[in-house]
């Protein structure tokens, strides 16, 4: 039984003695950062700096793709007087590095009988004023659309006039992005 207390008694030295070498190298360290006093604490609070430095410009990051709402409006055209009046909400996404952008419909407004919304998929050109592509549902070709008026939040928002082509033929498109 000897043995075993004094076995005890050299891991609780060995304990102790370590437990005061972290102590101490702690306690060094503290004394080797230069830790501002109570004082020059206080005068640094009441007195700012003479020159703050100057913020850096950080250049504006656009993301690369925007939500997009608009709606769509069809009606007739000299060329094809009998097709019906129509209006949906649609939603999509413009990417902006490829100019893309990409709406389907979402809700009528106003639903004439045996029609369905389309949707559509096209590039908006460089300049901001032509807008074509292809609608991508049975029985549809092409769209193309030109801003008419510039209104909105966005570079691409404003009303887009023009028509598109579906198996009833010709049809006035007017799209409001906004």
């Amino acid at each position: 039984m000897q043995y075993r207390r004094a076995r005890k008694k050299t891991t609780l030295q060995l304990t102790s003695l370590l437990d005061l070498l972290f102590l101490m190298i702690f306690v060094s360290l503290l004394q080797s950062k230069d830790i501002p006093s109570l004082a020059e604490l206080r005068q640094a609070q009441a007195s700012p700096p003479a020159t703050a430095p100057a913020p850096k410009a950080t250049p504006v990051q656009r993301p690369t793709m925007a939500f997009v709402e608009a709606t769509f409006h069809f009606h007739p055209t000299p060329n094809n007087p009998n097709i019906a009046k129509g209006t949906y909400k649609m939603h999509g996404q413009f990417h902006r590095e490829t100019r893309l952008l990409e709406l389907g419909g979402v809700t009528w407004i106003d639903r004439p009988e045996n029609y369905d919304m389309v949707p559509l998929r096209g590039v908006i050109e460089v300049g901001e004023e032509k807008f074509t592509g292809r609608i991508e549902f049975p029985g549809c070709e092409q769209f193309t659309l030109t801003r008419t008026d510039q209104s909105g939040r966005t570079e691409f928002s404003g009303r887009w006039e023009g028509v598109y082509i579906c198996s009833q033929g010709e049809t006035g498109l007017v799209l409001t992005i906004e």
